[in-house]
């Protein structure tokens, strides 16, 4: 018997309360900036995923170390870790590098990377401590049926291995 419903909320994505102030002659300027982090819940619809991978992925420190993730071809593990996914549609792709020193670069590998970028031989480079996030909250998303990998690699700099924190929600 199963208790509770399958169900999925809260918010990701870019979250700013940023106040800017300004010396002034007569008095303090002041500008704000705030921009809130996209809703999303369990299902199929608009702002909806019934999917998530989360992991920390270890590049080896010796040559460049790197890593292919397919998020579609059933071998990595949703979040439960109770079945191996097949995403057919990307909705949201958070990646960080963790590193002090090493640069991650993600996509450039094959014809079948991501379509995050206009060609498959494009690559973004982060910077130790950087992020890197890309939505998609349409019904649809974005179909990852061929073009599937989120490939990751380093610089080869740094003296330890870099880890690198991926979530990607989509759906099956």
């Amino acid at each position: 018997m199963a208790i509770g419903t399958t169900r999925l909320n809260g918010r990701a994505g870019v979250e700013m309360n940023i106040t800017h102030y300004l010396a002034g002659d007569l008095s303090e300027g002041c500008e704000k900036v705030l921009l809130s982090a996209g809703s999303w819940a369990y299902g199929t619809g608009a702002n909806a995923v019934n999917l998530i991978y989360a992991a920390n992925i270890s590049l080896a420190n010796a040559g460049p170390g790197a890593e292919t993730l397919d998020l579609y071809a059933g071998a990595l593990e949703e979040i439960f870790s109770r079945a191996t996914m097949s995403m057919t549609a990307l909705k949201f792709l958070y990646i960080k590098n963790t590193s002090t020193d090493a640069v991650l670069s993600v996509g450039g590998n094959s014809a079948n990377d991501l379509d995050i970028f206009t060609a498959t031989d494009n690559v973004l480079f982060i910077n130790p401590g950087g992020t890197f996030l890309w939505t998609d909250p349409s019904a649809a998303g974005m179909d990852i049926t061929t073009n599937k990998n989120l490939y990751l690699t380093h610089d080869g700099g740094g003296d330890d291995a870099v880890v690198v924190n991926v979530i990607a929600m989509g759906l099956d």
